[in-house]
């Protein structure tokens, strides 16, 4: 079941990013930076002696993959918007400089407000779904911060749509 709901997560977060930007790369670039915090938060917290309850499991997917996501949608369309004019490098800085500030606020407020409200409860439940909302949170906003710009820089040419040339 576990790997049923997290097909259909995947593949329609896929189908609304590929739609979005016309592209079959960035859809997949995104959805695995997101999947990949997301299993990070699995396996840390199973190497740290904790188990992690399919709820919790489920909720924390959802969350995380419905608002994480868009962090990394707004990283891409301004790396995007600035390769129409730029080089792969300058782009990469140009969408640091337009998005870093609305990333890092969404992301912390997504990590600390769980974290903080995980501390208040005690639900033991309730608790784990917030500390896994928290971490993974984190692990995706590290990943979209410093792995992203590198995929993008690495599959440009799958990434950015070209425009033909006019005569």
């Amino acid at each position: 079941e576990m790997l049923l709901v997290t097909l259909i997560t995947v593949l329609s977060i896929f189908l609304i990013v590929a739609i979005t930007f016309r592209s079959l790369a960035v859809p997949a670039m995104l959805v695995m930076t997101v999947m990949s915090a997301v299993y990070i938060d699995v396996t840390v917290s199973g190497l740290n002696g904790g188990r992690l309850l399919y709820l919790a499991y489920l909720i924390m997917q959802s969350i995380l993959m419905g608002a994480t996501i868009d962090y990394g949608i707004l990283f891409t369309n301004n790396y995007r918007e600035a390769r129409a004019t730029e080089c792969k490098i300058e782009s990469i800085r140009r969408a640091y400089q337009s998005s870093t500030h609305t990333i890092l606020t969404s992301g912390m407020i997504m990590t600390l407000a769980p974290f903080a409200m995980s501390l208040m409860v005690d639900d033991k439940m309730i608790e784990m779904i917030l500390r896994c909302i928290a971490a993974g949170a984190l692990a995706a906003l590290l990943l979209i911060i410093f792995v992203l710009p590198a995929l993008l820089a690495a599959f440009d040419k799958f990434v950015v749509r070209r425009r033909p040339k006019s005569k």
